[in-house]
């Protein structure tokens, strides 16, 4: 029973596997990343890989579920947190599974289509503990072709022998290419020829913003039989939209920023439409720069005024014919 629930897992999307990470490397961060899989008798597996989007919303590829119904997911499936199947941080039951309604599967051969919409969520039975990763909203653009990108997954780490599955690592790609549905990345223009592979499904293909921040641009799709030359990864931003409609029915709200803890964590997060911190923090500066201009007048040889101006600076704050991967 084992082997044969892997199996269909694991052929979800074409006839033959799709593509672990090739030549990236073991990862303990990325903490957001999870596998999702089952385990038997103390035995467990990786089929695909998932991020976590809310502490109880996953984001996966639709072709993950393959041709298993909601109910044996649920009954069967489960979320490992952590860097490793086998020593997972936690293991977190599945409550639900939604595809993309309009998911249209890859079909190889003459007159093939590489699909669209290759998304879905996971719903976790209770909340993960750790953070979750930042969506991308906003459109990709063909400027931003040969950008950095990170991808992380649980999958093999060689197409021939299946061998590494279950274990988190990442690997850095460049982004060669971007069209409607798609984030594309050829080998040859990756750092280390580097490439998902197989289990790495749904797995997260993220940016590092300038200002630190972990913004996710992509969910893996699919990528060449081998995993040694083409990827293809779904862009979160043309599938935004019905995300927010799963983590509304979930969460009741469709604020990412509310929903995961940026709105108390005593920090103004810019990049929150409405963090009230970011108010706290204007009305702060403003008072500070009145203070500032009515006593620009004083000198500050002496020691009250000096101290004045130390405490005022002190304030301020501030993956050939396509198979999936």
């Amino acid at each position: 029973m084992l082997t044969s629930l892997a199996l269909a897992l694991s052929l979800a999307h074409a006839s033959e596997p799709p593509p672990p990470i090739v030549n990236g490397e073991r990862e303990e961060g990325y903490p957001f990343t999870v596998a999702l899989g089952a385990e038997f008798g103390g035995n467990a597996f990786s089929a695909c890989t998932g991020s976590l989007i809310t502490p109880r919303v996953v984001l996966t590829a639709a072709h993950c579920g393959g041709d298993l119904t909601p109910e044996l997911i649920v009954a069967l499936g489960k979320a490992f947190v952590g860097s490793s199947v086998t020593a997972p941080e936690a293991v977190l039951a599945i409550e639900a599974f939604t595809m993309h309604p309009d998911y249209e599967e890859l079909e190889n051969g003459v007159g093939g289509t590489l699909g669209r919409n290759d998304v879905s969520v996971v719903v976790l039975a209770e909340e993960a503990p750790v953070a979750p990763v930042w969506l991308r909203a906003t459109p990709v653009e063909q400027e931003e072709i040969g950008a950095e990108l990170v991808s992380i997954g649980f999958g093999i780490t060689n197409a021939r022998t299946q061998a590494g599955s279950g274990e988190k690592r990442s690997v850095d790609l460049v982004l060669s290419d971007v069209d409607r549905t798609f984030l594309y990345s050829e080998n040859g223009g990756n750092p280390t020829e580097g490439q998902i592979c197989s289990s790495d499904s749904g797995g997260p293909q993220v940016a590092i913003l300038e200002d630190g921040r972990i913004e996710q641009w992509a969910v893996h799709s699919w990528g060449d039989q081998n995993c040694t030359q083409i990827s293809g990864s779904t862009r979160v931003d043309v599938v935004h939209s019905w995300v927010l409609d799963q983590v509304e029915a979930v969460h009741g709200s469709r604020d990412f920023c509310a929903i995961n803890g940026a709105h108390e964590n005593g920090v103004c997060d810019s990049f929150c439409a409405a963090d009230p911190e970011c108010a706290v923090a204007d009305a702060g500066d403003e008072a500070e720069e009145e203070s500032k201009g009515m006593c620009s007048h004083v000198p500050v040889s002496g020691g009250v005024g000096a101290l004045g101006l130390v405490l005022a600076v002190g304030a301020i704050r501030r993956r050939s014919r396509r198979q999936d991967g």
